[in-house]
């Protein structure tokens, strides 16, 4: 498969499982519930740490004086 056809599959996959755990959270019954908020919570979290990740540039590392008088 290729990697466009492999990423909109995954996508897809990605976006029916959030809505099927959001309409169990919303409609679901006991543990189902509890564990269809708790999957929605963690997925966010993740979600929001990719898109920090990838907007957000990490400070790159300085080297010491006495290395970079070496090079």
């Amino acid at each position: 498969m290729t990697p466009r056809l492999k990423r909109l599959g995954n996508g897809l996959m990605t976006c029916i499982a959030v809505v099927w755990c959001g309409h169990q959270a919303l409609y679901g019954e006991g543990g189902l519930r509890i564990v269809s908020i708790a999957l929605l919570i963690v997925g966010t979290v993740t979600a929001i740490g990719a898109i920090l990740d990838h907007v957000l540039p990490r400070p790159r590392r300085r080297r010491s004086p006495d290395k970079r008088d070496a090079a």
